[in-house]
């Protein structure tokens, strides 16, 4: 796997921050881009999944070590949510 190129800590943040925060850093991004999030709410490992979901991005890694919850999220062509809303 690639390294990612943009890195998002949410250490001592809960739900729903993390997400919010990833989502707004995933509009920074291009395409293909991979994001990592890392933080230590356990709530990370049930959001995370379900918002890749909705929004049309993939998750490629999510692993707990330490404590700690890192997620690899690559971003999808163009967020569900967007496509939605343009019609």
């Amino acid at each position: 796997m690639p390294k990612p190129a943009h890195r998002l800590d949410v250490l001592g943040l809960f739900c729903p921050v993390p997400i919010l925060l990833a989502a707004r850093e995933m509009q920074k991004l291009r395409p293909g881009d991979l994001l990592e999030v890392v933080g230590d709410d356990p709530g990370i490992r049930e959001d995370m999944p379900a918002w890749c979901e909705r929004a049309g991005h993939r998750l490629v890694e999510l692993v707990e070590e330490g404590g700690r919850i890192r997620s690899v999220v690559e971003k999808g062509q163009a967020s569900r949510w967007r496509r939605r809303r343009g019609r």
